[in-house]
């Protein structure tokens, strides 16, 4: 299974490194990578790893620089330092749009649906929620995006743009067939070949009404009278009904071998020099000694026991290493004491049993419940910090030293919910960044040599995509305004 997953993914590589180089172009109906023909083992493991490398890769890169979790370095040129200037060209977006999105994952996904949804809708069902997660993210991190239209292929290579807010209504439509499928007789069941939960429909359920959630507490603050009610409603069906512990983490699994290392692993071996934590995350960890340093980050100086970030736009003079690197927590076991020194074996991360309690931490804190916000926060933490490798101790110790909600003023409870939200997320692509265009926190100061004054709150979109679907593609005159419906603006 581990052979075959690699496999595939290699031979994806190869075909993205083709259509990289070559002049032709393809839009977001074209499936260059699908495996179209293949059988339904093949697809979904192709369908997940492709996956799992698009949300650690140029996703993960732009929206963690924005918000403040990692910092370029490098010198002027280098593309980590022009994300943190807020020069992201529609340019950049090419592959990731081309290739990794539409492209790549979601047309694995859809294939999957085609060949399943008859005879084996355990199949279709999981590609259905996967698809749910996907188009999720790819709206709140462009706005409006090719959805009814889109995968038709040769069907229609023009597609329209849904406006985000119907993309969030279908996307609860599609997860309820994704979950009604699951549940259905299968002639073929999934099993070694879903590398996300081993075929446990439970935990595809549980992550299915959790991913509902997610969604709805996005509502909050600007629309939360269009979701309270959903949301209480949801709560109704009991703890057992989401994710109940970290073995249900919606992540994807990478191996210490050869081409087989997350891309963060990658990226960092790659590009040494070029991407660090950032000292917004890092002085906010040590102002609290928060103990997930040691697993988040390396001590810097070496063995001195202290953290140091790079400070956001600081990385267009001469290449600066003086900083701690991004630790075991998102590149794995530690190999030797080296700086490079890494197994690869971290998981990519995209939502985890930490997120699910700081989002109800926030949704009763809202609501009025301070007691169960209390709960939950605690219970985030805790599981945070257990992901992390700290002890019960020191995760008991930590919470101590916080002050307890019922102390502070509603807005307050929001800050620290969400900052902890902030630290807990560390690694989860485009996340992050939603919480802060949406609550303003943590607060962020635009770096003072920033292409733009404020902190862009939307990505642009791919120009190829733009000449290749001209009528539709809607104009993106500046990345600063908000573009999705639930982003309240400055």
């Amino acid at each position: 299974m581990q052979f075959l997953r690699f496999t595939k993914y290699i031979a994806f590589a190869a075909t993205l490194g083709f259509f990289s180089s070559c002049n032709e172009f393809l839009d977001v109906n074209d499936s260059p990578n699908a495996v179209l023909n293949a059988p339904a083992t093949t697809v979904l493991v192709s369908a997940q790893t492709q996956l799992g490398f698009l949300m650690g890769s140029d996703l993960h890169r732009f929206t963690s620089i924005l918000v403040q979790q990692n910092a370029g370095q490098g010198g002027p040129s280098i593309q980590t330092v022009l994300y943190d200037r807020y020069v992201i060209t529609e340019t950049d977006i090419n592959n990731v749009w081309r290739f990794s999105i539409y492209g790549g994952a979601l047309a694995d996904m859809q294939s999957l649906i085609a060949q399943t949804a008859e005879t084996s809708p355990k199949y279709a069902g999981i590609s259905q929620l996967m698809q749910a997660y996907l188009f999720s993210v790819t709206t709140d991190a462009f706005g409006d995006i090719p959805y009814t239209q889109a995968l038709q292929f040769a069907g229609n290579v023009q597609p329209a743009y849904d406006p985000s807010q119907q993309v969030y209504e279908n996307l609860i439509t599609l997860i309820n067939t994704g979950l009604e499928n699951i549940d259905k007789q299968s002639v073929l069941t999934p099993g070694a070949d879903d590398l996300i939960y081993a075929g446990d429909m439970a935990k595809w359920r549980r992550f299915a009404n959790t991913l509902k959630l997610r969604l709805y507490i996005h509502y909050f603050p600007k629309l939360s009278s269009n979701a309270t009610t959903a949301f209480a409603s949801l709560l109704q069906a009991g703890p057992s009904a989401f994710m109940t512990g970290t073995a249900d983490n919606f992540q994807l699994a990478f191996e210490a071998l050869s081409q087989r290392t997350n891309p963060i692993h990658q990226f960092e071996t790659n590009r040494i020099g070029n991407f660090f934590p950032s000292s917004t995350l890092v002085d906010l960890m040590n102002g609290k000694a928060d103990p997930r340093r040691a697993s988040y980050f390396t001590q810097y100086p070496t063995g001195s026991g202290q953290y140091l970030g790079a400070g956001n736009g600081t990385g267009v003079g001469a290449p600066n290493t003086n900083f701690s690197r991004i630790g075991t927590f998102l590149r794995g076991a530690s190999t030797g004491t080296g700086v490079q020194e890494y197994a690869g074996d971290a998981p990519i991360r995209m939502l985890t049993f930490a997120e699910y309690n700081f989002i109800l931490a926030e949704y009763y804190a809202r609501t009025g419940n301070v007691a169960a916000a209390q709960t939950s926060f605690t219970a985030g933490i805790n599981a945070s910090m257990s992901m992390a490798g700290v002890s019960t101790a020191n995760s008991t110790a930590y919470i101590a030293a916080r002050p307890a909600l019922a102390t502070l003023s509603a807005a307050d409870q929001i800050r620290v919910i969400i900052e902890e939200k902030f630290v807990a997320s560390y690694g989860v692509a485009v996340e992050p960044w939603t919480d802060w265009r949406r609550t303003k926190f943590p607060a962020l100061t635009p770096p003072s040599n920033a292409q733009e004054t404020v902190i862009p709150r939307i990505l642009p979109y791919s120009d190829v995509e733009r000449v290749s679907n001209p009528a539709n593609t809607p104009a993106r005159p500046t990345i600063t305004a908000p573009s999705v419906f639930w982003d309240p603006g400055a």
